[in-house]
């Protein structure tokens, strides 16, 4: 994961922190009868863990691949 990544995953990370922060006080200051500030918590937290995967978790296992790859193909250029 670049740096860039890394960078952008925890902008949008703080940022549904932040704003998911201000929808439960809106929900319990003007609406406490209804809750309703899960469902933009469990959609955007959704969106959250799929560019976590995708940014992190499925490039190291990509990267992790092609190191393996590469030592194979060394070491079949060694035996030659």
């Amino acid at each position: 994961m670049t740096e860039e990544e890394k960078k952008g995953f925890l902008i949008h990370l703080v940022v549904y922190i932040l704003v998911n922060a201000v929808l439960i006080a809106i929900n319990f200051i003007y609406s406490p009868d209804a809750i309703w500030f899960f469902y933009p918590l469990l959609g955007w937290g959704t969106g959250i863990t799929a560019h976590y995967l995708n940014a992190v978790h499925w490039m190291e296992r990509d990267l992790k691949k092609k190191e393996t790859k590469a030592e194979y193909r060394v070491r079949e250029s060694i035996r030659k």
